[in-house]
């Protein structure tokens, strides 16, 4: 009677089996976790477009339909590049609507019956609880404080925020000055002269906005390149009217 030999795998071929598992799964799990990067950075990136989208049409609306600007007030063109970020109170927009129906005798004022007030706000990001990387650029959140006050004493208070992780957030109102004096030394000068619109101005009826916003910046990015970054230049126009009161 024959004994068969005994099979088994050799302690080398061994080694080189768990060797090759070790490989593929840290292959595997470099793969994973890159994707899983990816996608996080992608809906970073769509939260921080989603923000910006958010800024224009909030800001743009309020500034469309506001009948007064009360913050900020306007500066020289020249003073622009002066202009830099400040946390607080940034903006203060009004807009009162005319009841034609009632008297003269509005508390509010003539024949108003609603004003709003629109007040934008820019604070400091808190780091420490973000999970942002403390060595890196301050950012801030934009938060849109509006009350609306009625004729009959009633105040309905709202507060949002607009978008977060913004860098950098400027905005400036112009002053026109068409017209400069002008010296006269024949017949032919005029007393003043024309100043061309690059020069002159705006005007108190049109806010400039400058915003720079990124995405979440995770604590081991502390270059910036590697954050994805949109940066905003754009004006709004008031359409709305003053309304003047009797004094």
């Amino acid at each position: 009677m024959k004994i068969g030999k005994k099979t088994g795998f050799t302690l080398v071929e061994i080694l080189i089996v768990v060797t090759l598992l070790i490989f593929i799964l840290y292959f595997a799990y470099q793969i994973f976790f890159s994707q899983t990067r990816a996608v996080t950075q992608t809906i970073d990136a769509l939260q921080t477009n989603e923000g910006l989208r958010r800024v224009l049409a909030f800001v743009g609306d309020d500034v469309r339909e506001s009948t007064r600007i009360v913050k900020p007030t306007p500066i020289k063109l020249e003073d622009v590049p002066s202009v830099v970020t400040t946390t607080g109170n940034i903006m203060i927009l009004q807009s009162s609507e005319v009841d034609p129906r009632i008297k003269f005798d509005s508390p509010l004022g003539g024949q108003i019956s609603q004003i709003t007030t629109i007040e934008y706000e820019l604070e400091p990001m808190n780091s420490s609880k973000e999970g942002a990387d403390n060595s890196g650029p301050a950012r801030f959140r934009l938060i849109r404080n509006a009350t609306i006050e009625e004729k009959n004493g009633e105040k309905n208070r709202q507060r949002q925020v607009i978008a977060d992780n913004i860098k950098e957030f400027m905005v400036f109102r112009t002053v026109r000055q068409p017209f400069k004096p002008n010296n006269v030394d024949s017949m032919n000068d005029k007393i003043i002269q024309e100043v061309p619109i690059s020069e002159a101005g705006t005007g108190n009826s049109l806010i400039h906005l400058k915003m720079v916003i990124e995405r979440n910046r995770k604590e081991n990015e502390r270059n910036k390149d590697k954050v994805y970054t949109v940066t905003m230049n754009t004006s709004f126009y008031k359409r709305g009217k003053e309304i003047f009161l009797h004094p």
